[in-house]
């Protein structure tokens, strides 16, 4: 077995898409800050650019999280071969028993211990930096999350009191037609403006009253119409963020586990071959991660339980089409009897 590739070149591309994502993402809810302040006209608002910025920290945030998946899968897949090779050593007919293509050819070339944790020692090193990248994207997609929220809440207290002022002008507005009406029942049936001008000037300045309450509700409703559009761009924004920062937290959580997997690995190897001849080629950050694992007493215990757990957690939340369909519950009829 032999890694096709050291994971720089990917790891390099997902820390730039998780920088720019997390640089545009910071640039909408800054936007949205600046619509939550207060009483501003929100017809100064240019749609077609603020729906552009959301799209495109959606876009970029997606991005990351399919380098990302593609990291914790593609590490997971070294592990499951550099296992399947260690066993390879102790038992020839490992991997046959359900193999693919690949598996064959993978077991029938068992490798020397020495190979199997370089492997693992790249997979380790690769492991070290995903694991940075996502203690750096959890906390900054959190704090976007929650400056989001809170500017939510501004707009949409905004919003409300665009609804009570619209609520507050129809009241108005149903006070003048009924002096409207009441108006015109009471003036005769000749009545003219010209022949009556103490009449027709109060008759005038309700139908002016009217115009003017009729105006002021076009522009609340307009107003209105606008923050609730907004509200429904940001509120899809917050919902991106707290999906991204749950499938943060599975991959983090299937990584953290793997990690404790592929070291374990490398410990059983180490038994097998000379550890000095191995330890002067291991980075640093391979060998924090060793000490790390050392130093937690719980590290590995209970590792394949733990790993299943991660592993269908990890799958509901990203993969959740790779999911085994439930099995059919088969219904037992009233009238079958046990045999006794």
């Amino acid at each position: 077995m032999a890694i096709p590739h050291s994971f720089d070149g990917v790891l390099d591309k997902a820390q730039a898409t998780l920088d720019d994502a997390i640089g545009s993402m910071g640039a909408a809810v800054a936007t949205l800050a600046s619509h939550a302040r207060g009483e501003e006209r929100i017809d100064t608002v240019n749609f077609p650019v603020e729906e552009t910025l959301v799209r495109e920290a959606v876009e970029l945030l997606d991005r990351w999280k399919s380098l990302a998946l593609s990291l914790v899968k593609d590490l997971d897949r070294v592990t499951a071969e550099a296992d399947l090779q260690h066993r390879r050593r102790f038992d020839e007919n490992a991997g046959f028993e359900d193999a693919s293509l690949l598996r064959r050819k993978l077991a029938r070339g068992p490798m020397k211990p020495e190979a199997i944790m370089t492997d693992l020692d790249v997979a380790l090193s690769a492991s070290a930096t995903l694991n940075l990248l996502f203690k750096q994207a959890r906390p900054a997609l959190s704090r976007c999350f929650h400056d989001c929220e809170i500017h939510l809440e501004g707009v949409i207290k905004r919003r409300r009191k665009l609804d009570f002022e619209i609520e507050e002008v129809q009241r108005d507005a149903d006070a003048v037609i009924a002096r409207i009406t009441s108006l015109r029942r009471s003036l005769p049936s000749t009545f003219h403006p010209d022949a009556h001008p103490e009449l027709g000037e109060g008759y005038r300045d309700l139908l002016a009253e009217q115009d003017e309450i009729r105006k002021r509700e076009r522009r609340l409703q307009s107003d209105r119409t606008m923050r609730q559009r907004l509200i429904d761009i940001y509120e899809g924004l917050a919902g991106v963020l707290n999906a991204q920062i749950a499938a943060v937290g599975a991959m983090a959580g299937k990584l953290t586990v793997d990690i404790e997997q592929r070291i374990a690995l490398l410990k059983a190897l180490a038994l097998e071959v000379d550890p000095p001849s191995l330890a002067a080629a291991r980075p640093a950050a391979v060998e924090s991660l060793i000490q790390a694992f050392e130093s937690n007493v719980l590290a590995g215990h209970d590792l394949a339980a733990r790993k299943a757990h991660v592993d269908f957690v990890f799958a509901r939340r990203l993969e959740p089409h790779l999911l085994p369909a439930p099995a059919e519950v088969e219904e037992t009829s009233d009238d079958t009897q046990p045999e006794g």
